[in-house]
């Protein structure tokens, strides 16, 4: 068979298929053990703001616009904490790695933090309120980082082959749908009967979740997974911001993944708001126990679909490579946003389950395979420039991201005030009001499909192209660790 060559044409080593050698693969335990660890990541991302819109605005009565500055706050400080997290454990020299104490740290942290954003004292003023959740907040994003950064940069290094990379992050994947499973019927149980009051119900609920998932669970990969390059990272120099910040923004992959990670997660974090406001205020006439219930519903569905699409999405990606298959997933997803349009009207509440059919397929789809592009870029960089920086180049993408996660929340609580929203009027809501929400909750999906499909034209990194690199670095400094 003749040797294959890249979309370059330069001649790369002979391999059928580019099969996946045996010294690339990962255990299924450290697999497992690395997913479970994206459990803790799920609620550390999606947790607050599942809880704080209905606890903080629906029960404490918290203006929707300041509520989304209060949530938009904290995400800048962590934005900014991540880059510093990323260069300490980069240039972590410990002898039990440079990711793996800091992520069992952070999880010990951010199990604290979490139970204590519920402890607000009852009958405080708005402003007392306010200035509650702002300091919680600021506290948990900072223990956030910590175990975060570590986590995904673990990530980026577990294998150096092109198809197992998608597979390793295919388990983190999972563990986040099964956090999606679950997460929306958290507010559901803390007003179950048996606790008495929401507040006390909050605060059972944000412990149990605190203390079982993001302390217990979140430690697991710091314990059981390997690092393969800390022989390597040990040896070079040590990692500094400017130049990796200058390397990561002339990297045109790197480029196209933050452009295509923004335009996620302004869409996304627009649209799972919004959606809930429609199931509360509009679907079910203000009765915001049930519409958190039909939320629980159509999160769950998302969750379930996302389970199935993950086997498709990781077979499509390592036969047609990851930027076909996404061109293929947004071109469903696009018709996904029309017909939110459609869905979230009032009539029959099932309806609501051919969302998740439509787009959920996307959302597994971007979670798994931008951690996998991700690692295939830290390799374009070690190419480029001779140094392993996962921690500085997942902490600027996760800074990019968090930035967005900020600009959307702040974003969404200014539009639902532009639109008239009123949170005293219940179920009575201005039908102009009506009208913004539903034009803001298919336009962003339908406005992020368009952009992502462009985006993803102009990213260089083929399956030849990684596998090119692969061999060439293997060239210049042996094979990664085992």
């Amino acid at each position: 068979m003749p040797p294959q060559t890249s979309e370059s044409g330069h001649a790369a080593e002979t391999r059928p298929s580019y099969e996946t050698r045996e010294a690339d693969k990962v255990s299924l335990k450290e697999k497992v053990a690395l997913g479970a660890g994206y459990l803790a990541k799920f609620y550390g991302d999606n947790g607050v703001k599942s809880l704080a819109i209905p606890f903080y605005q629906m029960v404490l009565k918290v203006d929707p616009g300041i509520l989304g500055l209060i949530l938009a706050i904290p995400r800048l400080w962590d934005a900014f904490t991540d880059p510093i997290v990323g260069m300490f454990s980069d240039n972590c020299r410990s002898r039990f790695g440079r990711r793996r104490p800091i992520i069992v740290l952070g999880a010990i942290l951010q199990a604290i933090a979490f139970g204590a954003i519920w402890m607000v004292p009852a009958g405080l003023s708005e402003r007392a309120t306010i200035t509650y959740l702002v300091v919680t907040l600021l506290i948990f994003y900072t223990c956030f980082s910590i175990f975060s950064v570590p986590l995904m940069s673990l990530t980026y290094e577990m294998t150096a082959d092109y198809q197992e990379r998608t597979r390793v992050s295919a388990f983190g994947g999972f563990f986040g749908k099964i956090g999606e499973l679950t997460y929306s019927w958290v507010f559901w149980a803390a007003n179950l009967a048996i606790f008495g009051s929401v507040m006390h119900g909050m605060r059972a609920v944000g412990w149990t979740i605190g203390i079982c998932i993001m302390g217990l669970v979140g430690m697991i990969p710091g314990l059981l997974v390997r690092e393969r390059h800390f022989q390597q990272a040990a040896k070079q120099e040590k990692v500094r911001l400017g130049p990796a910040f200058k390397a990561a923004f002339s990297n045109r992959a790197f480029l196209v993944l933050i452009g295509f990670t923004v335009c996620q997660v302004l869409a996304g974090m627009l649209s799972s708001n919004i959606d809930y406001y429609l199931l509360v205020y509009h679907m079910n006439a203000g009765d915001i126990v049930e519409g958190s219930k039909w939320k629980a519903v159509l999160s769950t569905g998302f969750a379930i679909v996302g389970i199935g699409a993950i086997y498709p999405v990781n077979w499509m990606a390592n036969r047609l490579g990851k930027r076909k298959t996404l061109f293929i997933i947004f071109g469903l997803n696009l018709v996904g946003g029309v017909a939110k349009w459609f869905i979230f009207t009032p009539g029959n509440p099932w309806k609501i389950l051919l969302d998740p059919i439509l787009c959920g397929p996307a959302w597994t789809a971007v979670n798994i395979l931008q951690y996998s592009m991700l690692a295939d870029v830290c390799d374009d960089d070690e190419h480029r420039h001779g140094m392993r920086r996962e921690g500085m180049l997942g902490s600027l993408f996760s800074w990019i991201q968090k930035s967005g996660y900020a600009l959307a929340f702040f974003g969404a609580g200014l539009a639902l005030n532009f639109v008239g929203f009123k949170a005293a009027l219940g179920g009575a809501q201005a039908p102009s009001t009506i009208l913004g929400m539903r034009l803001m909750l298919a336009g962003s999906i339908t406005i992020w499909s368009i952009f992502a499909i462009a985006l993803l034209s102009f990213y260089p990194l083929s399956k030849e192209r990684a596998y090119e690199i692969r061999d060439e670095l293997e060239k210049r400094r042996g094979a990664v660790s085992q």
